[in-house]
């Protein structure tokens, strides 16, 4: 688990080479943690002082931004690597990088566009993609002779 998470790092430029399924989704798992941990602390510390101050607006307000400010700073920092791991990943699956472009960029743009809340199409659309690209995710190591 961890040396995954070290490789994570290690390879944060790395767009060659293979990524398993388990440093995959051990690195997830971790990031996953790692913002629920952001989120409870500050969360539960915007609580406690909002609570032992009296002044529940003032308090919550701060820490939320002081929360809210460290997790977009380490989602800047692990946007790079993250997307190398998908690529490795991507690779290692047999399934070329650049489907990456269909399997998250074709839903981010139909999201972001006017017609994804007006056609209930799109939307399906979109979570046929989604489920490629998690089906891709999981799929077992290509076989490399």
């Amino acid at each position: 688990m961890i040396k995954a998470y070290k490789q994570f790092w290690k390879n944060y430029f790395n767009f060659t080479g293979v990524s398993t399924r388990s440093e995959f989704w051990w690195v997830f798992l971790i990031n996953s943690i790692i913002y629920a941990i952001f989120a409870l602390a500050f969360g539960g510390f915007a609580v406690v002082t909002a609570l032992a101050t009296g002044h529940a607006d003032k308090s919550f307000g701060i820490s939320a931004i002081i929360g809210i400010a460290v997790c977009v700073l380490y989602a800047i920092a692990t946007v790079i690597p993250t997307i190398s791991l998908y690529f490795r990943r991507y690779r290692d699956a047999g399934v070329t990088p650049w489907f990456l472009l269909i399997t998250y960029g074709v839903p981010a743009v139909l999201k972001g566009s006017n017609v994804y809340d007006k056609h209930v199409l799109v939307q399906t659309l979109v979570l046929i993609i989604s489920i490629i690209g998690f089906i891709i995710l999981v799929m077992p190591s290509k076989d490399r002779k």
